[in-house]
């Protein structure tokens, strides 16, 4: 009867871990669609911080992104606890593996990758329940490659953003330059005597005048040599 009473106790107890398991893979799909549709970078580890507090109730969680291979910059909940940024980074620095345990032994790191190349590492610790530990590891590196995509996706869509903001300042300094150039162009009906120019209205108008208004151009007025011997035949202005 008493051998009974343990199995059936032991039965018991893998059904209940079996339904939390459930329960939880459940809790990490709905979690994990939110992730992918988060825009920015900041926005999809934020997501990644709450899906991995809500499943595993630490009370040290922090996000560690990686450039080439250096850590970037370090992201955590304000309700967990926080260490120094310099003791996070010289404990992570020591990490190179798919996954390992704390020293605590009550949690996990885990490295987010995608395509081989390495984007984070994301340390829990001190979760509540560390008798199932092994239960939350599996379910953490399950989410590593949606997590990964997530991430790699939105510093595609950063630099999509980054590239289209300057096509546009682009654009509008194009656009901008295009309206300071004024062009004359066609046939100008102009005065073979006077030289002056006929405008669409059907007004006459010193030349200078119309192509002031018609480019950019601007006149200073001088005399040409011809013209200063015809008008000014006493002076000398231009020296030969």
């Amino acid at each position: 009867m008493t051998i009974i009473k343990k199995e059936q106790s032991q039965l018991n107890i893998e059904l209940e871990i079996a339904r939390k398991q459930a329960s939880d893979y459940a809790m990490a799909l709905d979690l994990l669609s939110k992730i992918t549709y988060a825009g920015t970078e900041k926005e999809v580890i934020e997501n990644i911080l709450e899906l991995f507090t809500v499943l595993f109730s630490p009370q040290k969680l922090y996000y560690v992104s990686l450039r080439d291979g250096n850590v970037a910059q370090i992201y955590s909940l304000s309700s967990l606890l926080v260490e120094d940024d310099r003791v996070i980074k010289n404990r992570i620095a020591k990490f190179s593996e798919k996954y390992a345990w704390t020293e605590s032994g009550k949690g996990f790191l885990v490295l987010i990758k995608h395509k081989d190349k390495p984007q984070g590492i994301i340390e829990v610790d001190e979760i509540s329940f560390p008798e199932y530990k092994e239960h939350y590891l599996n379910l953490a590196l399950s989410t590593v490659d949606v997590c990964g995509l997530a991430i790699e996706n939105s510093l595609k869509y950063q630099q999509l953003k980054i590239s289209e903001h300057r096509f546009r300042l682009e654009k509008e300094k194009a656009e901008e330059a295009l309206k300071k150039v004024k062009k004359i162009s066609g046939l100008l009906p102009i005065c073979s005597h006077c030289k002056k120019i006929r405008d669409d209205k059907g007004y006459w108008n010193r030349i200078e005048t119309y192509i002031q208004e018609h480019s950019e151009a601007e006149f200073s007025h001088s005399i040409c040599k011809e013209c200063a011997k015809k008008l000014y035949p006493e002076f000398d202005i231009f020296d030969d």
